[in-house]
Protein backbone atom coordinates (compact mmCIF):
# COMPACT_ATOMS: atom_id res chain seq x y z
CA UNK A 1 0.00 0.00 0.00
CA UNK A 2 1.30 3.93 -0.64
CA UNK A 3 1.56 6.13 1.62
CA UNK A 4 0.56 9.63 1.22
CA UNK A 5 2.58 12.71 2.00
CA UNK A 6 5.50 10.76 3.72
CA UNK A 7 2.54 10.03 6.44
CA UNK A 8 3.07 7.23 8.92
CA UNK A 9 0.44 4.71 9.21
CA UNK A 10 0.69 2.15 12.63
CA UNK A 11 1.66 -1.33 11.54
CA UNK A 12 -1.45 -2.73 12.94
CA UNK A 13 -3.53 -0.35 10.65
CA UNK A 14 -1.60 -1.44 7.61
CA UNK A 15 -1.65 -5.05 8.12
CA UNK A 16 -5.15 -4.71 8.75
CA UNK A 17 -5.51 -2.49 5.30
CA UNK A 18 -3.51 -5.42 3.56
CA UNK A 19 -6.22 -8.15 4.09
CA UNK A 20 -8.80 -6.22 1.54
CA UNK A 21 -8.47 -6.45 -2.05
CA UNK A 22 -10.39 -4.47 -4.53
CA UNK A 23 -10.97 -5.15 -8.16
CA UNK A 24 -11.46 -2.53 -9.98
CA UNK A 25 -13.19 -2.87 -13.15
CA UNK A 26 -11.22 -1.02 -16.27
CA UNK A 27 -12.50 2.26 -17.27
CA UNK A 28 -13.56 3.41 -20.57
CA UNK A 29 -11.90 6.91 -21.17
CA UNK A 30 -12.82 7.32 -25.02
CA UNK A 31 -16.24 7.81 -25.64
CA UNK A 32 -17.78 5.97 -28.85
CA UNK A 33 -18.91 7.96 -31.96
CA UNK A 34 -22.16 7.63 -30.90
CA UNK A 35 -21.81 8.66 -27.12
CA UNK A 36 -20.28 11.55 -28.44
CA UNK A 37 -23.22 12.59 -31.44
CA UNK A 38 -25.27 12.00 -28.45
CA UNK A 39 -24.07 14.15 -26.22
CA UNK A 40 -23.85 17.00 -28.69
CA UNK A 41 -27.59 16.60 -29.60
CA UNK A 42 -28.52 16.26 -25.92
CA UNK A 43 -26.18 19.49 -24.53
CA UNK A 44 -28.06 22.12 -23.09
CA UNK A 45 -28.24 25.11 -25.37
CA UNK A 46 -27.82 28.99 -23.82
CA UNK A 47 -30.86 30.97 -23.88
CA UNK A 48 -29.53 34.08 -26.22
CA UNK A 49 -32.20 36.49 -23.88
CA UNK A 50 -30.96 35.28 -20.96
CA UNK A 51 -27.63 37.82 -21.62
CA UNK A 52 -30.30 40.97 -22.62
CA UNK A 53 -32.55 42.43 -20.29
CA UNK A 54 -36.02 42.63 -21.74
CA UNK A 55 -36.73 45.93 -20.58
CA UNK A 56 -40.11 47.98 -22.11
CA UNK A 57 -38.17 49.92 -24.08
CA UNK A 58 -37.05 47.17 -26.12
CA UNK A 59 -40.49 45.01 -26.07
CA UNK A 60 -42.16 48.48 -27.61
CA UNK A 61 -39.25 48.76 -30.44
CA UNK A 62 -39.63 44.81 -31.27
CA UNK A 63 -43.63 45.37 -31.36
CA UNK A 64 -43.02 48.69 -34.01
CA UNK A 65 -40.43 47.80 -35.68
CA UNK A 66 -42.66 45.82 -38.21
CA UNK A 67 -45.21 48.57 -38.58
CA UNK A 68 -41.72 51.02 -39.51
CA UNK A 69 -41.10 48.89 -42.47
CA UNK A 70 -44.37 48.55 -43.82
CA UNK A 71 -44.91 52.31 -43.98
CA UNK A 72 -41.11 52.72 -45.46
CA UNK A 73 -41.92 50.50 -47.80
CA UNK A 74 -45.19 51.88 -48.57
CA UNK A 75 -43.91 55.49 -48.53
CA UNK A 76 -40.77 54.27 -51.35
CA UNK A 77 -43.35 52.44 -53.66
CA UNK A 78 -45.40 55.83 -53.76
CA UNK A 79 -42.67 57.53 -54.57
CA UNK A 80 -41.90 55.41 -57.49
CA UNK A 81 -45.20 55.61 -59.29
Amino acid sequence: MKRKNNEKIPEELHELLDKYTVDVPPIHLKKSKLDQVGDFLTEPVPNPLDRKSISPSLLLKIQLAPIGVVLALSTGAMLLM
